[in-house]
C-alpha cells in the first residue's frame, strides 16, 4: 500500500470543512476570521523588561504576524470545503433530477442493450457516488463524502444519522454481480471502525451468496432496482435504505496475532479447499486464521 502524502495544515482544514455542511463551513470561516481580527486589531507596543534584553510582550510580538497569516489562511480553508461540500450536494442533486427526467425503465440483464439499461450506465464511477449520495441524503442522512481515492476504493461515502456512523461502498459495475467477498471485506471495515451499519450500493445485483452472508448482519444491500424506487419516490421507501438487518453488529471474532477483527473467507486451493474459516481483516499485513467453530 502506498503511504500516503503529507498534507499541509490548509489541505487538512479545506478537507475537515469539506465533511461538514456547507453553511456551517462558510459560519466557522466568518467567526474565525473576526475572532483572529479581533485580537490582531490590539496594538503591541515593546515595553522593556527589567533584568532582561527581551521585552515583556516579547510573546505577543512574535506571534503577531503568525495570527495575522492565520486570519486569512484558516478562513479561507473553511470557505474552500464550505465551496466544495456545496458543489457536491448540488451536483448530486442535479443528477438525481437528470436522473428522474429519464423515463422508468424495467432492470434488464446486464448483457442487454446500453438503450435498455439504467441512466446509471452512462454515469462515471464519480457521478455514480455523488448521486448515491443524494439518494441517502434525502432519507435524512448526512453525507460525509471523502473515502478512499478511486473507482471502487474501500469506503465511498461516510454517513450520520440521529447520532450513528454509516459506511457506504459505491460498486458502479456494469457487467458483474457483487459477491460475497465484498460483503465480507466492508462488514470487517465496519466492525473494525464501530459503525452501526453499512451499505453497499450498485448498479447492477448482487450475488446469491452475498444476500446471505448480510441477511443475519447490518449490512444493506441496494441493487440498481433498489436505488431506482429510492431515487423515484423519497419519502416513503425509508425502511428500503436501512440495512437489512437492524440490531447491532454481532460481537467481532478477533485476530489471536494482531487482535483485528475477522472476517469470513473461503479456502480457495489445498486440502481445506472450499471450506470457511475466519481470515483477519489485515490480510495480507496480518495472515491470522480461525478456523470456523473453532472458539477465539
Amino acid at each position: 500500500m502506498a503511504r500516503k502524502s503529507r498534507t499541509s495544515l490548509f489541505e487538512d482544514l479545506a478537507t475537515f470543512a469539506a465533511r461538514l455542511p456547507a453553511w456551517l463551513s462558510f459560519t466557522l470561516a466568518v467567526v474565525v476570521y473576526l475572532v483572529l481580527d479581533h485580537f490582531n486589531a490590539q496594538p503591541v507596543t515593546m515595553e522593556p523588561q527589567p533584568g532582561s534584553v527581551l521585552p515583556s510582550n516579547f510573546a505577543a510580538a512574535f506571534y503577531r504576524p503568525v495570527l495575522i497569516a492565520l486570519q486569512y489562511i484558516v478562513p479561507l480553508a473553511f470557505a474552500l470545503g464550505g465551496a466544495v461540500s456545496m458543489i457536491k450536494s448540488l451536483s448530486g442533486l442535479s443528477l438525481r433530477k437528470q436522473y428522474l427526467s429519464t423515463p422508468d425503465t424495467p432492470i434488464v440483464a446486464p448483457e442487454a442493450p446500453q438503450s435498455e439499461v439504467r441512466p446509471t450506465s452512462t454515469m462515471s464511477w464519480d457521478q455514480f457516488e455523488l448521486l448515491v449520495g443524494e439518494a441517502f441524503r434525502q432519507q435524512g442522512y448526512r453525507v460525509l463524502h471523502g473515502g478512499d481515492a478511486g473507482p471502487d476504493g474501500g469506503v465511498d461515502v461516510h454517513l450520520k444519522k440521529d447520532g450513528h456512523q454509516y459506511l457506504v461502498q459505491c460498486k458502479h459495475w456494469k457487467t458483474r454481480r457483487v459477491g460475497v467477498a465484498v460483503v465480507r471485506e466492508l462488514f470487517g471495515v465496519m466492525v473494525d471502525q464501530g459503525a452501526k451499519g453499512a451499505f453497499i450500493v450498485t448498479s447492477g445485483d448482487f450475488t446469491n451468496e452475498a444476500h446471505q452472508f448480510a441477511r443475519d448482519k447490518s449490512i444493506g444491500l441496494i441493487n440498481g432496482a433498489k436505488l431506482d424506487k429510492i431515487l423515484r419516490k423519497v419519502g416513503q421507501v425509508q425502511p428500503d435504505c436501512e440495512p437489512e438487518a437492524t440490531q447491532s453488529p454481532p460481537e467481532a471474532i478477533l485476530c489471536p496475532r494482531c487482535n483485528s477483527p475477522m472476517v469470513k473467507r473461503v479456502a480457495r486451493q489445498g486440502v481445506n479447499a472450499g471450506r470457511e474459516f475466519w481470515g483477519c481483516s489485515r490480510y495480507p499485513k496480518c495472515r491470522g486464521i480461525v478456523k470456523v467453530g473453532e472458539p477465539n
